[in-house]
């Protein structure tokens, strides 16, 4: 951060790097978990997508090989375009710019919104999202659903500290033609989880403490889901919002010269990235010795179960033992 040039990208890299290192409050042993969301309620969701999105099919390449008899045959290869609806009783629409989402402009992702419907989610879900946290909340906002498109991204970022505290990833469903496409939260233990979802699962995260994106390109037609945000009860928002920049050292906007050895970092609005790095992040690189301590983890996740940190990634179950040295998880029930 000391590296920065530009003092406004200085600044706001400083408060997202403070907030997660100083300011915000874990409520948690790792900062996220991933559980099975309500059968029901994704029914209700996908009901949604399907009933909503404009879905057109357009031939972008032909593959071509040749036969036993030395003909040659070939495919056209075909991908999944969305667009907003054309139906204003449908309430879709191009999401605004957010910097921390990359692609062009026919990438930006489409918003199937449904105010009411959101918020009797939110509600609904609430005491799930207190039993893992384990602190009574109250429901922020639900946004969504939404589709992000062939070629965007999304930078590793903290939330709003103000109203985005306990926080989840409801994913709803994605195109034929979407290839995987992971979600990277950054644990308390030192780890970066890339976790593949499955529709109908659900990330628990602590958003305003958590750096977290998807800097890997998306290839494909669509990847939807739905936001959740939370906070404690009587939570002072605006107490927290002062200590962020009380907390930022004297000497901000002092510029260090490059240092051999350190991954080059570029602050994008609120986000980061670190160019020099596959996928935009170097602990996704394997080249790159950060790389170590990233957890790749796959969903469907387990139904009234918690998956976290020190659980086998590969099984998806609890370690036999609890062991603070080992990593420890949560062994929360729902």
């Amino acid at each position: 951060m000391e590296r920065i040039n530009h003092a406004n990208d200085k600044y706001n890299g400083w408060m997202g790097f403070i907030t997660s290192a100083l300011i915000a409050t874990n409520y948690t042993e790792n900062g996220w978990g991933l559980t099975r969301a309500p059968e029901h309620i994704t029914k209700l969701l996908q009901d949604r997508l399907y009933q909503t999105l404009e879905v057109t099919k357009v031939t972008t390449k032909q593959e071509c090989s040749i036969d036993d008899t030395g003909k040659e045959e070939c495919i056209d290869i075909q991908q999944e375009i969305i667009e907003p609806s054309t139906d204003n009783n449908k309430n879709t629409r191009k999401e605004h710019f957010i910097n921390v989402i990359g692609g062009d402009d026919n990438s930006r992702p489409v918003m199937i919104s449904d105010y009411h419907q959101n918020m009797e989610i939110l509600n609904e879900m609430k005491p799930i999202f207190e039993e893992w946290s384990g602190i009574p909340l109250e429901g922020s906002t639900a946004y969504g659903i939404r589709a992000y498109r062939n070629n965007s991204n999304l930078l590793m970022h903290v939330d709003k500290s103000s109203t985005h505290v306990i926080s989840g990833i409801y994913h709803v469903d994605r195109s034929d033609d979407a290839q995987p496409w992971p979600i990277v939260i950054e644990d308390y233990k030192g780890n970066t989880n890339q976790v593949y979802l499955e529709p109908g699962d659900l990330l628990f995260y602590e958003s305003s403490k958590c750096f977290h994106g998807r800097p890997q390109t998306f290839i494909g037609g669509y990847y939807a889901s739905l936001f959740m945000h939370y906070r404690p009860v009587n939570y002072n928002h605006e107490n927290i919002n002062n200590e962020i920049h009380y907390a930022i050292p004297q000497h901000w906007h002092e510029t260090k010269p490059p240092k051999e050895g350190l991954d080059v970092m570029e602050v994008v609005g609120t986000s980061f990235k670190e160019p020099n790095c596959k996928h935009l992040l170097c602990s996704l690189d394997e080249d790159n010795e950060m790389s170590k301590n990233t957890v790749n983890w796959y969903g469907p996740a387990p139904k009234g179960k918690v998956v976290t940190t020190g659980w086998n990634p590969t099984t998806m179950t609890p370690p036999e033992s609890w062991d603070d040295d080992d990593l420890l998880g949560g062994d929360d029930e729902l």
